[in-house]
């Protein structure tokens, strides 16, 4: 009995091993910064002399609010506005959506064709909560939304408008994030989102109404958004293999010659995967032929 359920035992380990050969582990995406597509939807991207609205590639430094005191200007971070009202740029600033609530996308294309998993980030002030929504592509100009598998989905009672001000109409089912740390006092913590399986995609987007100013109510209430320590985690699609065409056979079907009546059908050759699964499966034959071996002397 003992040598059965030694038998056994490696059996069930030689086929637990099988997945783990082509399991691909989650990575840290790589985003193409060099694409057009590598974007905010707005002007305030570009402004690298301002201290509080910065451009899009400080959205990667791995910093945070420093402690209570430091100048805005040494806080390394991505940061835009809602607010029409901000900057002196004219015929410029936020986005507007079908009833008039102002909103900012933010677009990271991939440097490779990606299964989505997660996304990570930093908020600038650990007390607020950000309201937004994600979105993810495979040509850039068709968008399916990405749903988050540890947030809640909320009605914000108020947004930002095309007055500067926070006076725009309640916007249904947006994912609101909680806070973040303990105030701004430099606790600012890494917040990370699972994201909801999808097609192979290159792009996504996340498109930014706001946030609640730390004030701990679901509305829109403040204008910036800004963040930094940013990435994707996921995995590389696996590229398509071309199906070959299939010739037809020149024999006619007469030339085939038919099994005699009631004789068996060859048995199929095994199918095997890769060299792994032989070898792990060799070897559990092997131990199991010298048990066998071992116990008939």
């Amino acid at each position: 009995m003992k040598i059965k359920k030694i038998i056994s035992i490696l059996v069930i380990c030689a086929i637990a091993a099988v997945p783990f050969t082509v399991s691909v582990s989650a990575a840290i995406l790589e985003i193409d910064t060099g694409s057009s597509m590598f974007k905010v939807e707005n002007w305030w991207q570009n402004n690298e002399d301002n201290d509080e609205v910065c451009p899009l590639t400080k959205v990667f430094d791995v910093t945070g609010m420093p402690p209570g005191g430091t100048p805005n200007s040494e806080v390394s971070r991505f940061s835009t506005s809602l607010n029409v009202n901000e900057g002196n740029m004219e015929g410029s600033g936020p986005l507007f959506d079908s009833e008039g609530r102002a909103y900012v996308n933010v677009i990271f294309p991939f440097k490779e064709t990606v299964n989505l998993e997660s996304v990570t980030w930093k908020w600038n002030n650990g007390t607020r909560q950000y309201f937004f929504f994600v979105y993810a592509s495979a040509d850039g100009e068709n968008w399916t939304e990405v749903e988050l598998t540890n947030a809640g989905r909320v009605t914000a009672a108020a947004t930002f408008d095309d007055s500067g001000s926070a006076g725009g109409s309640a916007i249904d089912n947006i994912w609101m994030s909680p806070p973040s740390g303990n105030g701004d006092d430099g606790d600012v913590l890494p917040i990370t989102f699972g994201l909801s399986a999808s097609d192979p995609v290159n792009y996504i987007k996340f498109a930014f109404y706001g946030n609640d100013g730390g004030q701990g109510v679901e509305e829109v209430t403040h204008q910036w958004v800004s963040f930094n320590s940013f990435s994707v985690t996921g995995s590389i699609a696996a590229a398509e293999e071309p199906v070959a065409p299939v010739e037809e056979s020149a024999a006619a079907p007469a030339d085939i010659p038919e099994p005699a009546p009631g004789a068996a059908a060859p048995a199929p050759a095994p199918v095997t995967g890769d060299p792994i699964t032989l070898i792990a499966l060799g070897s559990v034959i092997s131990i199991a032929g010298a048990i066998i071996i071992k116990r008939k002397k």
